[in-house]
């Protein structure tokens, strides 16, 4: 009887005792990685990298282009998600034409067969 006694008393103990750790070091973990899902979320959210290149004395002397991709492309990796890499894809293939279409026009100021090699290149690269 004595011996129920003991292993009844020392189930009981035990089982407390490893319930009582595993909610303390549950709680510990879940208020952890909620911290630093905060934290992660915050600094990816953060425009400090589009800043310069979203101010308007910047966007009146070389467009508006480069602001709208980086606004895009920190949307993309933001926890929130609101805009996708394929939206970017596309802001980022005007960029690029624009830019091409800009090169290529000073090249015709050349002759016509420069213009063209310029064209070729580009088409070729992109």
């Amino acid at each position: 009887m004595e011996l129920a006694i003991a292993v009844l008393v020392g189930l009981l103990v035990g089982a407390g005792g490893t319930a009582g750790i595993v909610a303390a070091t549950k709680n510990r973990s879940v208020d952890t990685s909620a911290t630093v899902q905060a934290q992660t979320a915050a600094q990816l959210s953060n425009m400090d990298v589009v800043e310069p290149v979203c101010k308007s004395d910047y966007i009146e002397s070389n467009g508006n282009g480069l602001c709208r991709e980086m606004f895009c492309w920190a949307q993309t990796n933001s926890t929130t998600g609101e805009a996708s890499g394929i939206s970017c894809d596309a802001i980022s293939n005007i960029n690029n034409t624009i830019t091409i279409l800009d090169i290529c026009g000073q090249q015709s100021q050349k002759s016509d067969v420069a213009q063209q090699a310029c064209h070729t290149l580009f088409r070729e690269r992109k």
